[in-house]
C-alpha cells in the first residue's frame, strides 16, 4: 500500500526560495496543489516570522491551522498571525557569555529583535541579512537592555573560512548548553538547547498527530540536517550540500533555481505510490 505523506516541511533560502528570492509560479502551483490534495504545508526556516511573513499569502498559508518552524526550529508559531504555539529561549546569562566569546574570536554578532536586526559590528555580511529578510539593520545598543529578557538566537557573519574555524570551537565551548549550526557558510547560529529543524517538526507533529515517517521535508544547508535525516521522506534540490545529500532519501535532478520543489512534490508526495517517484530524480 503506498504511504500516504501528511506534511510538507519546507525550508526557503536555496530551497523553496530562487536566486532572486522570489517563489516561482510552478512551486506556488505544486504546493497549491499539495494543499488541495489535504497535505499540511510548514515552512521551516532560519528566519523569524518578519523575515518569512511576506511569503505567506503567496501561498495561501495564512489560515487557521497553518503553522511555521522559524528561528531554526527555536519558534513554533501560527502562521496568520505570528503568534507564538513554543518558543525555546537563551537566557540572559548565556546571551552575555555568548557575546563574550564571539567578541573574544574578533567576529561581530547579531540578534533579531521586533522586526529589526541588531549588530555589534556593522560590517557586509549583516548587511546581506538585512536585504534577504528585509529586516532593518541597526548598531547593537547597551548589552543590559538588549539581553535582559534573553534572546532567541545569535549569528555569526563571517567569511566562510572564519564561520568555519568558529563552528568547530563554539561547538565544544557550547556543547550541553546551547546548538550551535552553520545556516549558510558565512552564518553561524548560536540558539537553544532543542532548537533544530527535526525536533521542532516532531513537536509540531505530535500536536497536529501526524507521524513523522508521514512528513516529507525539502532542505539544502546544514540547518536542514537533522529534520531531512529525521523524517519518513527527506528530500533535496541538487544544489544541496553533499552532506545533505548523503542523508536524503531522494535528491531532485533540479536545482532551488529550476523548480525542484516543483519536482519533488509531484513526484513524491503526490505520486501514487512515492516510492516509486523516481522522475527527475537521483536516488541517494
Amino acid at each position: 500500500m503506498p504511504m500516504k505523506i501528511d506534511l510538507i516541511a519546507l525550508d526557503l533560502d536555496d530551497t523553496l526560495l530562487n536566486s532572486s528570492l522570489d517563489i516561482s509560479e510552478d512551486n506556488r502551483r505544486a504546493i497549491v496543489a499539495a494543499e488541495n490534495a489535504g497535505i499540511e504545508i510548514v515552512l521551516a526556516t532560519g528566519r523569524n516570522y518578519a523575515g518569512v511573513r511576506r511569503y505567506i499569502p503567496l501561498l495561501d498559508l495564512g489560515r487557521k491551522g497553518n503553522y511555521l518552524v522559524c528561528s531554526n526550529g527555536a519558534e513554533i508559531l501560527e502562521a496568520a498571525t505570528g503568534s507564538v504555539v513554543q518558543r525555546l529561549m537563551l537566557s540572559s546569562e548565556f546571551c552575555h557569555e555568548a557575546a563574550a566569546f564571539i567578541d573574544a574570536e574578533n567576529l561581530p554578532w547579531q540578534v533579531y529583535m521586533d522586526g529589526k536586526i541588531y549588530c555589534s559590528r556593522i560590517n557586509d555580511w549583516a548587511l546581506m541579512d538585512e536585504r534577504i529578510t528585509g529586516q532593518p539593520l541597526f548598531e547593537a545598543g547597551p548589552r543590559d537592555s538588549l539581553f535582559k529578557d534573553g534572546q532567541i538566537k545569535f549569528v555569526v557573519p563571517g567569511e566562510p573560512e572564519r564561520i568555519a574555524e568558529l563552528y568547530k570551537k563554539a561547538f565544544l565551548h557550547f556543547k550541553g548548553k546551547a546548538e550551535v549550526v552553520t545556516s549558510k557558510p558565512y552564518f553561524m547560529e548560536i540558539l537553544p538547547i532543542g532548537a533544530d529543524k527535526g525536533s521542532a517538526l516532531d513537536r509540531l507533529t505530535k500536536r497536529l498527530g501526524i507521524p513523522m515517517d508521514k512528513v516529507m521535508a525539502i532542505g539544502d544547508a546544514m540547518n536542514d540536517l537533522s529534520m531531512i535525516r529525521e523524517v519518513g521522506w527527506g528530500c533535496a534540490p541538487s544544489n544541496a550540500l553533499e552532506e545533505i545529500k548523503a542523508v536524503a532519501r531522494h535528491v531532485s535532478a533540479k536545482s532551488h533555481d529550476q523548480d525542484a520543489v516543483a519536482d519533488l512534490i509531484y513526484t513524491i508526495a503526490l505520486s501514487d505510490d512515492p516510492s516509486n517517484g523516481t522522475a527527475d530524480l537521483e536516488i541517494a
